[in-house]
């Protein structure tokens, strides 16, 4: 997927050249290794965050998953309904799942290699910064107010799409992501986050690719029930946030903007 999306971002260059300068560039430039730092840095806390969150909710002894229930009620339940009830929801329900995993995982990487690949190498740093600074500032919402999906909080009657589609998928999942993760969105912080780089600083080809599947992104987690609409809705703002302050940290040469 994601080699198709460059293929279509950057008509100009191969993927596998923009691959091969990219990789390149990560082993020979300070930058470089800050990029893959910062990379390995995320995935490294998201592991070692979820194997001990559970027991750190228990040793804080408090669940905030039935306030933000009392706050919106049934809206996901409300949401998850009427797109069961659309011509052809089980198709859809994939497609949708598909986004959740896929999807997003090629669309949050995708920004580092269009925007190298288009000459534009700082935009490109700046947006890596922008992504770890997502997870950062997350993280002691992660770790000090547990909210749990939905499907999964036993105080709706959402089904639990994602796992109805592609069975034994949450054991993994729950890896990198504990099941009380999530207040603000991070799939939808990180995809507003994709979507303000290439927007600003990509083409209109990478803009056109960012908005559908940011819009996917959003709604695929209140389908699937896997976030509440608050915390779905945090996560537009907290995106550009990190935006922002990455911008203030690693201001981007005005002749790569748009």
């Amino acid at each position: 997927m994601l080699w198709a999306l460059l293929a279509f971002t950057v008509p100009a260059k191969t993927p596998f050249a923009i691959f091969a300068e990219a990789l390149q560039a990560l082993r020979t430039t300070r930058g470089g290794r800050l990029v893959a730092g910062a990379y390995g840095g995320v995935l490294s806390v998201s592991l070692i965050e979820g194997h001990f969150d559970d027991a750190l909710t228990q040793a804080l002894g408090y669940d905030l998953t039935p306030t933000v229930f009392a706050l919106e009620g049934n809206f996901v339940q409300a949401i998850q309904d009427g797109f069961l009830a659309l011509p052809g929801a089980d198709f859809l329900v994939g497609i949708l799942a598909l986004v959740y995993t896929a999807g997003y995982i090629a669309w949050l990487v995708l920004p580092v290699f269009a925007l190298f690949g288009l000459g534009r190498v700082q935009a490109a740093g700046t947006y890596v910064a922008a992504f770890a600074l997502n997870y950062a500032l997350a993280l002691p919402f992660y770790l000090f107010a547990p909210v749990r999906e939905v499907s999964w909080s036993g105080l709706t009657n959402t089904r639990q799409l994602l796992e109805e589609h592609w069975p034994g998928i949450t054991e993994p999942l729950r890896a990198e992501s504990a099941l009380d993760n999530c207040l603000p969105s991070l799939h939808v912080s990180i995809a507003v986050t994709a979507l303000w780089f290439a927007v600003r600083y990509g083409n209109r080809r990478l803009a056109l690719v960012g908005w559908p599947l940011t819009l996917g992104v959003t709604l695929s987690v209140l389908v699937l029930a896997i976030h509440w609409g608050i915390d779905t809705a945090a996560g537009i703002p907290f995106g550009i946030l990190c935006s922002l302050l990455a911008e203030r940290l690693l201001p981007v040469p005005p002749r790569e903007a748009l």
